[in-house]
């Protein structure tokens, strides 16, 4: 089976192999995915690595508008054991001649029992009348190959075995870049990215992790969204703090979550008849790669080049694969008191929500076949549970011993199907003993999260299902009677009573006198108290629900 690799280091860039991998920049020039290159250049020479399914000759050049006529090409390959390799021109009758002066210099010529590999090097400038000029331009490249080798009199017609494809060798795609880490505690950053251009629908099938070495206590998760489709190109160019006032308004666009991978997890390997659909009108065109960076030491001078492999193939499974996040929406008002050795926060992914998606679009339900679940360093206990007609079903995940540095994705014993008229609750047990001030819902590692990442099958328009406790009921337990209206700040003013007077409603809860009693009070408060609850489509819809 054919499968190809994206790389996100940030930027994404297929690649082959290994080997390739190892020589700069890279590219597959045929369908099929039989003819792979990688380049490198350095001062006024660049070297070329081909790799190509077959065991006879390898043909390569530059054409000034892809067709053969008036090409600079060379043909090499392995013949009984030994290379062979030239440099040729054709003139513009398309006939082959063997260049004079030999521009092209063969590192080596090897095989294998299934491919040919050529190593050669060339100047950018030949000052050869039928060698092509590279430049910072873009070139066109062509290819062919054949299953037999030459022999005396010259080359077969390759066939249908060739082809062109255009790439800027001087100035190509990057394949990495390196994130500067300021010297403070938490860093999120973000990066968007344009999906690579195919011509079919394709499946991602496996994700893996790409830290770098030394780093790993430093990524503490990398999540990728799906973007808005009409992004302009030109933010492609840099990445940005994320959450930052001059971020670029297109990354605001960025909500549905494709995948997500959080610290100490590894690899993520769809099921058989399952894969992430790229390639299609309706597929990501868009991606936005967010890191979470945790440096709670405030280290100087970290630079990072940490990203994701995705690795797809043409050959289509039977389902697409979609991600459904569910739990605490990330906000202020999940509030967790000091000294507490257990408090429990929950979040409701309600029927309401559920049914509206389901009903829809898949009223025979969906197939959930792996969970992520997701807090950070005050979770200790964490669940998800699933409820139908209001009775509870087996656990669709848990951890009763969550480690923040260790989470990855669990993939179930057998497939949970969600039905209409479900409903799912993410629950997170904090311990907050040694805290001397509350914990509130936010992005830093400090702060807490309460999520599940469901994987399932088949895709439908659903993002996310998530709830928060309404905040007037919170903030009346510490005895808060008013707020000022219109509210015009973040965080919202308190305006009564007096003690509480002008103080932010973060503030006031610091100011309360926490006790463990009083914190077990006000979470079997919260956990009744009324929800607010985000159903969300794809690009930053949502679906109408009344609760």
């Amino acid at each position: 089976m054919l499968i190809y690799t994206i790389l996100l280091l940030p930027l994404f860039v297929a690649v082959m192999n290994m080997d390739l991998q190892t020589h700069g920049h890279s590219a597959v020039l045929d369908a099929q995915g039989k003819y792979k290159i990688s380049w490198t250049h350095k001062d006024n020479t660049i070297t070329f690595l081909l790799q190509v399914q077959t065991l006879g000759y390898v043909g390569f050049g530059f054409s000034s508008n892809g067709a053969m006529a008036s090409s600079d090409i060379i043909i090499g390959g392995v013949y009984r054991g030994k290379p062979y390799f030239q440099d040729y021109f054709t003139d513009s009758k398309r006939i082959l001649h063997r260049d004079t002066y030999q521009s092209y210099k063969l590192e080596y010529a090897i095989e294998n029992g299934t491919h040919t590999t050529l190593k050669f090097s060339r100047d950018l400038q030949t000052c050869d009348l039928y060698d092509k000029n590279i430049t910072e331009s873009t070139i066109r490249i062509i290819w062919a190959y054949h299953n037999d080798d030459i022999e005396g009199t010259g080359p077969k017609y390759h066939g249908s075995n060739r082809g062109q494809k255009s790439l800027r060798l001087l100035n190509p795609e990057k394949k990495k870049i390196s994130v500067p880490i300021p010297y403070k505690d938490t860093t999120y950053w973000c990066q968007m990215f344009r999906m690579p251009t195919l011509d079919k629908k394709h499946h991602i099938i496996k994700v893996e992790p790409l830290i770098q070495k030394g780093h790993e206590s430093l990524v503490h998760h990398i999540l990728v969204y799906e973007c808005e489709r009409d992004t302009n190109d030109t933010v492609l160019e840099y990445g940005h703090e994320c959450y930052h006032p001059n971020m670029p308004d297109s990354f605001f666009t960025c909500e549905t979550v494709l995948y997500a991978w959080a610290i100490g997890g590894e690899g993520f390997t769809y099921p058989p008849n399952v894969g992430l659909s790229i390639g299609m009108p309706e597929d990501p065109t868009y991606v936005l790669m967010e890191i979470h960076y945790d440096n709670p030491t405030h280290q100087e001078g970290l630079i990072d080049n940490s990203g994701l492999t995705f690795h797809y193939t043409p050959h289509t499974r039977t389902y697409d694969a979609g991600v459904l996040e569910a739990g605490i929406w990330v906000s202020l008002y999940h509030m967790i008191p000091p000294g507490m050795p257990a408090f429990s926060s929950e979040g409701h992914c309600p029927v309401e929500c559920l049914e509206e998606a389901l009903n829809q679009e898949k009223p025979d339900g969906i197939h959930v076949f792996a969970v992520l679940l997701h807090a950070h360093q005050a979770g200790q206990v964490l669940r998800t549970r699933h409820f139908r007609k209001g009775v509870e079903q087996k656990l669709l995940a848990y951890d009763n011993e969550f480690d923040f540095n260790f989470q990855e994705f669990q993939y179930l014993d057998e497939e949970r199907t969600i039905l209409p008229g479900d409903s799912i609750i993410t629950e997170c047990q904090y311990n907050t003993k040694s805290r001397s001030s509350m914990t509130w819902g936010g992005l830093s590692a400090r702060d807490e999260m309460c999520l599940s990442y469901l994987i399932y099958y088949p895709k439908i328009n659903l993002a996310r299902c998530e709830s928060i406790p309404e905040i007037n009921e919170q903030l009346q337990f510490i005895g808060v009677k008013e707020i000022y209206r219109p509210v015009t700040s973040w965080p919202l003013i308190i305006k009564s009573p007096k003690r509480y007077n002008n103080l932010t409603f973060t503030e006031a809860m610091n100011t309360f006198q926490w006790t463990k009693k009083k914190g077990n009070t006000f979470n079997e408060r919260v956990r009744k108290m009324p929800i607010n609850v985000r159903c969300s489509k794809h690009e930053s819809r949502e679906w109408s629900v009344s609760l």
